[in-house]
């Protein structure tokens, strides 16, 4: 069952260019220490190491009336699935990469030098952390399937 497609990947750079750097890319290598070539590759605790953000995220930002780029929520995969219903120990398939939902990400106080409402208007719809099983390649408009709810 198709769920939905990838919009967007981002990484962060690490020293090689400007540390922090987000940059847009048109796909990833990962594995289960997060993606291969990251600021936080093998940095990231267990339960944090990418983040997916669904389209719902953005959606919210502009019924209230806001504007903030693509990728502000730091997301390093962003759907057009809604998938903030799945619980941890899900498991969602992107292009050949199986991944495992660890938890929900809980909207950070940065989010409120944008706008001081947004925190609020996220909660509990930031995003998801999400952890690869195994090495695998994601590609934006990659297929999205949930294969296994926790």
């Amino acid at each position: 069952m198709t769920n939905g497609k990838v919009l967007a990947l981002y990484m962060t750079m690490p020293d090689l260019m400007r540390k922090g750097h987000r940059m847009s890319c048109i796909d990833i290598e990962c594995d289960p220490d997060g993606i291969i070539g990251d600021m936080n590759y093998e940095e990231a605790p267990e339960d944090k190491v990418m983040l997916l953000t669904c389209q719902k995220s953005y959606d919210i930002v502009e019924e209230a009336e806001l504007v903030v780029d693509q990728g502000v929520l730091m997301e390093n995969i962003h759907v057009d699935a809604d998938l903030y219903h799945l619980k941890p120990g899900s498991v969602i398939e992107i292009g050949d990469t199986f991944l495992e939902v660890t938890g929900p990400c809980q909207a950070y106080g940065y989010l409120m030098a944008l706008a001081p409402e947004l925190p609020e208007l996220l909660q509990g719809k930031r995003g998801l952390f999400v952890r690869p099983l195994e090495h695998g390649k994601i590609t934006v408009g990659d297929e999205v399937k949930v294969v296994k709810e926790g």
